[in-house]
């Protein structure tokens, strides 16, 4: 098959135009099949090229993940960096992006529904308020380029959330200093669903991800349903795009009936 332009990329995962999406990157191999194709990997157009892509009636989500407000580091909204992947720490410094208030888990938004996002005040992390509610609610997509859903499928702990998950995980409140976008330095308290420390967990989508991949059918029916996501692979990368909508009935249920024991395999510690 034919080099396709990193530029170009964004056409090719059935996106459309007002779409929400959410994009979780490895962008290293991405920039090497670049380079090695005669392009110069630039990290910006690649976003407006996404941007482009969904148009002014889709939003744009890139996480800017960081967990040092757990170790009672203060929350700096313009200062506290970016840890998880490059494109986050690009898309904070790109105009058309704004940072949304949660300390741990807070994202890069472009697009439509930007006000609305960077307005959300969840003090959860994963909850029915917070983005990734309204990722589900949106019928939301998230590309991973060169990832799999163990690396980075966040997604997963808003649904753990939302169905009631207290054997594994519970939820636990972080209290510490948070510097707003103004400026203005308070005290403040955010919750998290952790991992119990009872239990040594081990974290595997794979088989999830399979059931993502292939029809489904629910739990007490006879009928299945699409797949809730696609794996593709452009330039020799793979790409994965999910439907974040069709997904959590999918995970749900793996959750309420423990179906394939996909999510979280978990023993006694010693």
């Amino acid at each position: 098959m034919a080099y396709i332009s990193y530029l170009d990329l964004p056409k090719h995962w059935g996106l459309e135009k007002g779409d929400s999406v959410l994009l979780s990157s490895d962008i290293m191999q991405l920039t090497f099949t670049s380079m090695r194709n005669g392009e110069r990997f630039d990290r910006d157009k690649f976003l407006e090229a996404i941007l482009d892509t969904i148009g002014e009636e889709g939003t744009l989500l890139i996480p800017t993940f960081n967990w040092d407000f757990c170790h009672g580091v203060a929350f700096d909204y313009h200062k506290t960096p970016c840890k998880t992947g490059s494109l986050g720490t690009v898309a904070l410094r790109h105009p058309a992006f704004r940072r949304t208030q949660h300390p741990l888990y807070s994202f890069a938004v472009a697009g439509k529904d930007q006000q609305l996002l960077c307005d959300m005040q969840n003090q959860s992390s994963f909850g029915d308020d917070s983005p990734f509610g309204y990722l589900e609610h949106q019928h939301g997509k998230n590309v991973l380029i060169n990832l799999h859903y163990t690396d980075c499928f966040t997604f997963v702990h808003h649904c753990e959330e939302v169905c009631g998950v207290n054997t594994y995980r519970f939820q636990k409140t972080f209290t510490g200093q948070y510097i707003d976008a103004e400026g203005h330095e308070s005290t403040r308290s955010y919750s998290m669903l952790v991992r119990s420390y009872e239990l040594y967990e081990e974290t595997d989508l794979t088989l999830i991800g399979e059931k993502l991949e292939n029809p489904w059918t629910p739990e007490g029916s006879s009928e299945a349903l699409p797949p809730a996501a696609r794996l593709i692979t452009l330039n020799d990368l793979p790409y994965r795009i999910v439907d974040l909508a069709a997904a959590a009935p999918v995970i749900k249920d793996d959750i309420l009936h423990n179906a394939s024991r996909g999510l979280c395999k978990h023993k006694l510690q010693g």
